[in-house]
Parts: structure tokens; C-alpha cells; sequence
């Protein structure tokens, strides 16, 4: 598997996707286009071209992220926080150090064989399972202040994308229906495989229905007593690998800046999302950047943490011992590339660190309050050393996001002034450039994610879960109540009965008026509870709406002027993915809908006769 493998390709070119020619080059040495646009200064480990690349953005100061999400089916466990948590850390960099506009997405496994397995074994619907630990994860990763994704992406609210994007790959020439009746992706077919990984000699085995062992599933033909979707191909699901690439398309196109995941992920899955993405767009390269981090394991054993290993400690389990700002520390202190190694000795070390910070921050407001007499401080001295400090921890930063010896910087500068204020020297003050260290070391911790001191997230988690479910309520109410207005506006009666079609017309309305009243009532209803539900083609959404209380607040309050509403967006975390891609495509007019409002506020029982 390691050893050095050289494929012929004497000339790469792509023509309507189709892969023409072929020239030398080796598995090691994928050829990788570097993109053109705004350069960053930001350089990153790219695991696409095995080295470290410029970051740099086609769209000016956006970035687009998709990220692999969890499989709802158990609860999540340490290793998957260190992961997340990492990535957090990222993504905190990039927008509050470097200010980038970054748009995450993560994408949320709803539907596969562990899923169905757990439903079985359980004896419930499978929905009941993956929504119970869909918010259960949300409701952690907020624990650990880890910020909710820009968009959220399910697997099972987008079967009809996944479907296209199969059958476009189909239409290449790169996929094939097995004799099991599954849909497989033709690897040898497609042609450029192993861009993460020396390609691999696989031992002589049953392809069972499809054409070679390195060939994938796409769609997985339903087998009895399993949940499955209507296709072209008969009854079935999507395969693993191809849900990533057809949500990651429908949102952000033929192109990503960056793609990443836990380093299990890299081969065969983020392989396999890389092929069939080029293979559908029909382009070389499909997301710029790939990033993956380490995993953890224990001491005690050199296997990662895994569920199937059952050698996990869940995240609740964590907090009932550790803060979230220690398990950040933690995670901190090794580059988000490497392994971590989660014992007992390395955490005191984080909660030492941690706690360091927290008396340091509480030294330096003693010193400015006059509560410490001492201190030599030399002004010019500690704005100097505090500037070339600044300079060296973004450096680091910059170095492919390098936390260690980012952190190792400013725990010299907190050992340096601490050393400094205790000198008893009264008549060296200078409270006000202790104010600005002060400034800086909370600055940078917060900009990284760190809690203000004293407040534990975990103790907010019950009511973290509270607001999590009423969300889950309502994308289900507003659900509910969207295919009830679409079953009312749309379904036609047979004509056969009706002698003209005033008859018709009439006959349509007395059915479906009450329908569409009562969908009316509970639009009017939740508005009143402030929750605005609005409704656009294809599909509902919902937002908590204060505009009315911020304009009751202004006339009453003259001081109150230009004060924007509060809205905070509807889905169980985050925006809906699926919304925003509606949404951009019905600006740009390339998706009609079967019945239009010339009036977005209208009643939908005006529309009964349409």
C-alpha cells in the first residue's frame, strides 16, 4: 500500500467530463491546480497535494467549507468532540483572526446500515432514532461553545438531488447498475483514482454484482424490512459516499475552497466523494483544499476512539469532570494533524494552563484597579515585547493554523508580565499597559473560542435541549402545514363528473377552502406568537420574528432609531441548507413553481379557484 506507484496517464484533459489522453504521473503527485483569486497569507497542509499551498479564494474574502457531519445513531463520544472542536478552532481562525467570510456547511447521515441497524435492534422508526441524536449532538457540540454550522444539510431531505446527480453520472459513462440492482460507481471507467493514497492491490475477492472490488455504491437496492426511496433504478438509498458530494453540489456548485474530515475519512469516502464530484461537474478538481485531522485515542489503547470498539467516553461524560474551556486547551495544544493522546496527565496540564489564563486575567485587573501596589513595568519595554508578540502568534497561526506553539507564545508573554508584577517596585506603574496586555491575552482566547471565566456551558445544556426541541417542533409543524397548502393547491379531481368547469371549480373549492383556511389560521396564529412562517416554492420556513416588539420598544423609547429586528432562523441549528440553494436559485429565476402569488402576504384560500 505504500510503496511507490506509477500510474500512465500521458495527457489529462477533460471534455464534457469525460476524462482524453493520459500522461506520467505517480499516486504521490496528484497534479493540483492551485486556484486564482484573493491570497490570504494563510498557508495550509493540503492533503490533496501533500503539502502545504497558499490559501487562496476564487470569490475575493468568502470561503465555502463543507464539512462531514455525524451519523445520528448513538450518541457522540470524545473523539468526535476532538474533531469538531478542532475544526471550531479553524474556522474561528480564519474568521475573526483573518477576517474571511466563511460559510459552513456540514452535512448530518440520516439514513445508512448503522441507522437501520440501531432501528431494528430498537424496535423504532428510524426517523424517531436519528432525530433524537441529531439533537442530542447539536445540544453537546454547543457545550463545548463550538459554533453552529451556516447551514446544516440531512441526507433524507435531499433524495431527489442525489438521484439527478447519479443519473448525470450514469449519462458519462462512469456509472453502471449491478447485477444485484444496485447503482456502482465504474472507477477503471472514470479513470483517475488514488489522489489521497498510493493505489492499492487488492487481493482476489467476490465483487458480488458489481464489475471490480474499487468499484462503489451510489444507490443500494432495498433489501426486506428496510426504508427506501423511489428511482430509476428501482426501490432503494443512497450509498454513503455520493449524499456529501450531491448536498456539497447543490449548495455551493462545481467548486469548494475546502472540504474536510477525520483522517479515517481520507480513503475510501473523501476519495470517493472526489471522483464521482469531478466525474458530475465534469472538472479536474472539485474542492481546493482538503483538510483532515488526527484522531484520539487512549493511553492505554493505540485504536482510536470508536464506537464499534466500544472503547468511548461520550461527551456527556466528559463535561461532568472537565469544562468545555479545558477540553479546548486539550485539544490546543496538539496540531489539529496529530493524533491526541487523552489521559489523565495531559488534561491536568490543560486545566493548568487553563487556570493560568483565568489568574493571570485577574492579576492584571488587580494591577489596574490599584489592588497590587508593585509591579516594574516599563511601558515601551511591554508595548514592544506585546506588538513582536502579536506579530509571532498570528505567524503561527497562519502556519497551518499551528495552536501549539501559537499558545506557546502567549503563555511566554502571561510568565513575562507575571514575573513583572510581582517586582515589588511602587514607583514603576503603568496600569494602563497592563490594561492593554489584558486586553490582548482575552482577546485572543475569545477570538479562539475560550468562555468568559466562570461560566460553565454545561449547565445551560437542559435548557440548550429545551430550545433545540421547540425548533424541532416547529420544522415539524411548518412541515406538516406545507404539505397540507401544497395537497390543497394541487390535487386535481377527476373531470369526469362535473358538466363545466365552473362546476369543477366549484366542487374544488368546498373540498379544499377548510384546508387551506386552517393553514391560514395557524400562519396567523404563530405570528402572534412571533413566529413568522413564510412561504416560498417548494418549500416552508419559519423564523422568531421581534420586529414588533422592537417597533412597540421605539415608540416608546425615542432613543431607539434604526434598531434592526432580531431574527433568528428557523431549522433545528442553523439555516437549512436546502433553503438557501432554493432560495438562490429562485433569484436567479432558474426554478419556476407551479402556482406563484403575485402577493407573498396573500391568504391561501383566495386561491382556491386558481
Amino acid at each position: 500500500m505504500h510503496g511507490y506507484v506509477a500510474r500512465i496517464l500521458l495527457r489529462t484533459t477533460f471534455k464534457n467530463g469525460v476524462l482524453k489522453g493520459l500522461r506520467l504521473v505517480s499516486s504521490h503527485t496528484h497534479q493540483w491546480i492551485q486556484p486564482t483569486g484573493y491570497k490570504t497569507g494563510i498557508h495550509v497542509y493540503n492533503s490533496l497535494s501533500k503539502q502545504k499551498n497558499e490559501l487562496v479564494l476564487p470569490k475575493g474574502k468568502y470561503l465555502s467549507w463543507y464539512g462531514c457531519g455525524p451519523t445520528v445513531y448513538d450518541s457522540s463520544h470524545i473523539g468526535h468532540a476532538s474533531n469538531y472542536v478542532r475544526y471550531d478552532i479553524i474556522r474561528r481562525i480564519l474568521q475573526d483572526f483573518f477576517g474571511l467570510n466563511v460559510c459552513y456547511m456540514m452535512g448530518v447521515t440520516d439514513i445508512d446500515d448503522k441507522i437501520i441497524k440501531r432501528s431494528n435492534e430498537l424496535d423504532k422508526e428510524f426517523t424517531a432514532i436519528t432525530s433524537f441524536y441529531e439533537r442530542e449532538f447539536f445540544q453537546e457540540m454547543s457545550a463545548l461553545n463550538i459554533l453552529q454550522p451556516s447551514l446544516i444539510s440531512r441526507v433524507t431531505d435531499y433524495i431527489p438531488e442525489i438521484v439527478a446527480f447519479i443519473s448525470r453520472i450514469i449519462q458519462r459513462g462512469h456509472a453502471y447498475k449491478g447485477t444485484d440492482g444496485s447503482v456502482y460507481f465504474d472507477v477503471a471507467r472514470f479513470g483517475v483514482y488514488y489522489k489521497f493514497i498510493p493505489q492499492q492491490e487488492h487481493a482476489q475477492a467476490d465483487a458480488k454484482g458489481k464489475k471490480s472490488v474499487e468499484d462503489f455504491a451510489l444507490w443500494k437496492v432495498v433489501k426486506p424490512g428496510e426504508p427506501y426511496w423511489e428511482s430509476p433504478w428501482g426501490p432503494g438509498r443512497p450509498g454513503w459516499h455520493i449524499e456529501c458530494s450531491a448536498m456539497a453540489s447543490r449548495v455551493f456548485g462545481s467548486t469548494i475552497d475546502i472540504h474536510s474530515g477525520g483522517i479515517d475519512l481520507m480513503f475510501p469516502h473523501h476519495e470517493n466523494e472526489l471522483a464521482q464530484s469531478c466525474s458530475y461537474h465534469g472538472v479536474p478538481q472539485w474542492a481546493n483544499y482538503w483538510f483532515h485531522t488526527g484522531f484520539l485515542y487512549q493511553s492505554f489503547d493505540s485504536e482510536k476512539m470508536s464506537k464499534s470498539l466500544k472503547n468511548t467516553i461520550s461527551v456527556a461524560e466528559l463535561l461532568k469532570t472537565y469544562t468545555a474551556n479545558q477540553f479546548r486547551m486539550f485539544c490546543m495544544l496538539t496540531h489539529y494533524r496529530n493524533n491526541i493522546e487523552f489521559n489523565s496527565e495531559k488534561m491536568a496540564k490543560a486545566v493548568s494552563l487553563d487556570s493560568k489564563i483565568g489568574s493571570f486575567l485577574q492579576q492584571c485587573d488587580a494591577y489596574v484597579k490599584g489592588q497590587i501596589v508593585g509591579g516594574n513595568i516599563s511601558e515601551a519595554e511591554t508595548m514592544a515585547m506585546l506588538a513582536e508578540n502579536e506579530e509571532s502568534f498570528l505567524g503561527h497561526l497562519r502556519d497551518d493554523f499551528h495552536t501549539p506553539l501559537a499558545m506557546e507564545v502567549l503563555f511566554d508573554l502571561i510568565s513575562t508580565v507575571n514575573t513583572n508584577l510581582r517586582k515589588a517596585d511602587a514607583d514603576c506603574r503603568s496600569p494602563g499597559v497592563i490594561a492593554a496586555v489584558q486586553l490582548y491575552v482575552k482577546t485572543m482566547c475569545q477570538k479562539l473560542g475560550f468562555q468568559k471565566k466562570g461560566l460553565k456551558v454545561h449547565d445551560n445544556m437542559s435548557q440548550d435541549s429545551d430550545s433545540m426541541k421547540l425548533r424541532e417542533v416547529l420544522d415539524n409543524t411548518v412541515k406538516f402545514r406545507h404539505n397540507v397548502r401544497q395537497f390543497a393547491l394541487n390535487q386535481q379531481l377527476p373531470r369526469i363528473d362535473f358538466d363545466n368547469q365552473r362546476e369543477y371549480k366549484k366542487c374544488r373549492q368546498n373540498l379544499f377552502l377548510p384546508l387551506l383556511q386552517e393553514c391560514d389560521n395557524l400562519r396567523s396564529q404563530l405570528s402572534n406568537c412571533q413566529i413568522r412562517i413564510q412561504d416560498h416554492s417548494g418549500f416552508s420556513s419559519w423564523e422568531f420574528d421581534d420586529t414588533k416588539n422592537n417597533a412597540e420598544r421605539a415608540e416608546s423609547d425615542p432613543d431607539i432609531t434604526g434598531e434592526k429586528s432580531n431574527v433568528l432562523n428557523s431549522s433545528s441549528q442553523g439555516t437549512s441548507a436546502k433553503e438557501v440553494a432554493s432560495k438562490s436559485q429562485n433569484d436567479q429565476g432558474q426554478q419556476k413553481s407551479k402556482l406563484t402569488s403575485t402577493d407573498k402576504h396573500s391568504s391561501d384560500s383566495d386561491r382556491t379557484s386558481a
